[in-house]
């Protein structure tokens, strides 16, 4: 029997700000709520979460202006290199769901179709050169999308549902 194919459209990104509290900490958080109605959710179903450390503070663990300058250089070549990763079948492998900074680290969220792509991609970009943030990432396995549940939860508690 031949592996099921389904053919998808990945929506077009739409970004919402959320200026959160996390542990009593602020949090400044972009979500991709073009992911809150996503009916696909099964064809990706591993969790991504990199975070970079933050060393340039300014207030509550939130990084200084010049900081932000260099976290987003940083968060945009990751991000770049995990969203570049494409399926056999000439796929998306994944997609952004967010970018928060909390408590003295920045975090980019995704959700990844096969981590055998998203994987080896990061494992070359890591050892690629001498960063001046350290980064690191985890991919666990979340057929349910629970690990995003957290940030979905802002639109509700901000009535910022769609």
């Amino acid at each position: 029997m031949a592996a099921e194919t389904r053919r998808l459209v990945v929506p077009e990104p739409h970004y919402t700000l959320f200026n959160a509290k996390r542990e009593g900490l602020p949090e400044v958080i972009v979500v991709n709520d073009a992911l809150l109605a996503f009916p696909h959710n099964d064809i990706f179903p591993w969790h991504l979460r990199v975070s970079l450390e933050v060393v340039g503070l300014a207030d509550n663990g939130m990084p200084s202006n010049a900081e932000c300058g260099v976290l987003f250089e940083i968060g945009d070549e990751i991000e770049k290199t995990v969203l570049s990763g494409v399926t056999s079948n000439g796929g998306a492998n994944s997609l952004f769901l967010a970018r928060s900074t909390w408590n003295e680290w920045r975090e980019l969220y995704f959700m990844v179709h096969d981590p055998e792509i998203a994987h080896p991609a990061l494992q070359e970009l890591l050892n690629a050169k001498e960063w001046t943030r350290h980064w690191e990432y985890r991919m666990e396995h979340d057929r349910e999308w629970e690990k995003a549940g957290y940030i979905f939860q802002l639109f509700k508690e901000s009535g910022k549902e769609n």
